[in-house]
């Protein structure tokens, strides 16, 4: 990869080198960053050159791993507070807990509760995704099975209408980016048709249905599992039921909540074979007590008691149901290296299909639009397995207005802090444009046991 130009009349500002930065187009060992006030406006492989690095601050970043930084397209809450509950400042602590621990783009998810509680906090969290401070919503219900609520509450689960969706999508003002849905369920089918017309990613989840009833809602639109395993009908030689199916298909993406604790991590290995890194999707489910003590909090209606860091429904005699995760990118990340995820080729750009994964265009994505996530796994010397994270949007020429990764971002912690969130501006890729958030992460080799 060539070195990316600086502007014209650049501000001097920070050089960070000796690193092993993790682009589209490969890992640059050693690679170097250069960045002016809140942008990393160059980025290039070796040693920079002096006209790079004239009168600039230069850090060694010693083989530290630059990885951009994660999406995570489900989670709940974090840091003590939630986006199921509470006030939009909440969300927001929530939203700035998850970019202190990498998360640089947030689809904030809701659990299932009364309609109207759900249309009010829908149009609560779309005048944040105007701020920028989420990339959209995830509506985790109401349309899902009781017979596998899991955390959910079954007293507020509906049919799938196509009706009350539109209101949701109304209240959510355009910002609705996922929708789970209960295939096997009276409407559903009408309801897949409805979103993906709509341009929300409907995905399944939350279901007992068997595999053919799950085929038959991918060919109705459904592109993308929630939490694959997790609150569905378990996959059975004779029924594969929906996680067969699901994986079975190449225009789904399968989320995986890789914590140590949703998942056996033969599970994770198996999902990241079958998937590949085009179709896997690493994320957090947390909810508030992501970051926090042992202790009582909520899930939407639901009171959750963590445990040594495992989070269950309150109030029953036996262990209840897992609810949620306390779990951050940068953790389910490490777990997903030591589980053995098997090592990929470095990130790539996903070849154009329009809404294979969430569109986190603005609140009116043009045809065509398309968005993934992806992450592969690099060998290095100091560990077995190391990963770099990508996630971007591409198309021919600007990023539009309003692209998340369009806009420049305040440093909020020093460059040496575990993650940083600065906005890279560079061509890549045949001449299509990337944005990247970059987070700094410490992956020293004593680390390499706990990830």
């Amino acid at each position: 990869m060539r070195a990316v130009p600086a502007h014209a009349g650049v501000i001097r500002g920070h050089l960070l080198t000796g690193g092993r930065v993790v682009t589209p187009a490969g890992v640059l060992s050693p690679g170097w960053l250069r960045v002016t006030g809140s942008v990393i406006d160059a980025v290039g492989p070796g040693e920079p050159d002096e006209r790079q690095s004239s009168g600039l601050t230069v850090t060694d970043l010693r083989r530290q791993w630059v990885l951009p930084g994660f999406v995570d397209m489900h989670v709940h809450g974090g840091g003590g507070t939630s986006f199921t509950e509470g006030t939009a400042d909440d969300a927001r602590a929530a939203a700035e807990f998850h970019r202190r621990h990498g998360s640089t783009t947030i689809v904030a998810s809701l659990v299932t509760a009364p309609f109207g509680g759900l249309e009010a906090r829908a149009a609560m969290l779309a005048g944040l995704a105007l701020q920028d401070v989420i990339a959209g919503l995830h509506l985790e219900g109401p349309f899902l099975s009781a017979a596998r609520c899991g955390a959910q509450d079954p007293r507020y689960m509906i049919a799938p209408d196509v009706a009350a969706f539109e209101r949701l999508h109304a209240a959510a003002a355009g910002w609705l980016r996922v929708i789970t849905v209960a295939p096997e369920l009276p409407g559903a089918t009408a309801l897949i048709k409805a979103a993906t017309r709509a341009g929300v990613v409907a995905a399944v989840g939350h279901t007992d249905a068997t595999a053919d009833v799950t085929s038959a809602a991918v060919d109705a639109g459904a592109s993308h599992a929630t939490h694959l395993f997790n609150g569905m009908r378990p996959l059975h030689h004779r029924e594969p039921g929906p996680a067969g199916a699901l994986l079975d298909r190449d225009e789904v993406s399968c989320e995986v909540i890789a914590d140590g604790v949703h998942l056996h991590d033969t599970a994770i290995r198996l999902v990241a074979r079958a998937a590949g890194p085009e179709r896997l999707v690493l994320i957090t489910d947390a909810t508030a007590a992501a970051g926090m003590p042992d202790g009582r909090y909520r899930l939407g209606s639901m009171q959750v008691d963590v445990a040594g860091g495992v989070a269950r429904l309150a109030g029953n005699a036996e262990p209840g149901a897992i609810a949620g995760s306390t779990a951050t990118m940068a953790g389910v990340v490490r777990h997903a290296i030591a589980a053995g995820r098997p090592p990929t080729r470095p990130p790539r750009p996903a070849p154009p299909r329009p809404a294979c994964s969430v569109s986190v265009t603005g609140p009116a994505p043009c045809a065509g639009a398309w968005t993934r996530t992806w992450w592969s796994v690099t060998r290095s010397s100091d560990c077995a397995r190391l990963c770099g994270t990508a996630s971007g949007w591409a198309r021919a020429g600007e990023p539009p207005r309003g692209h998340p990764f369009a806009r420049t971002e305040p440093v909020s912690c020093p460059l040496t802090a575990l993650t940083s969130h600065t906005t890279v501006r560079s061509p890549a890729c045949q001449a299509a444009w990337f944005g990247y958030t970059y987070c700094w992460v410490r992956l020293a080799p004593a680390s390499c046991g706990s990830m």
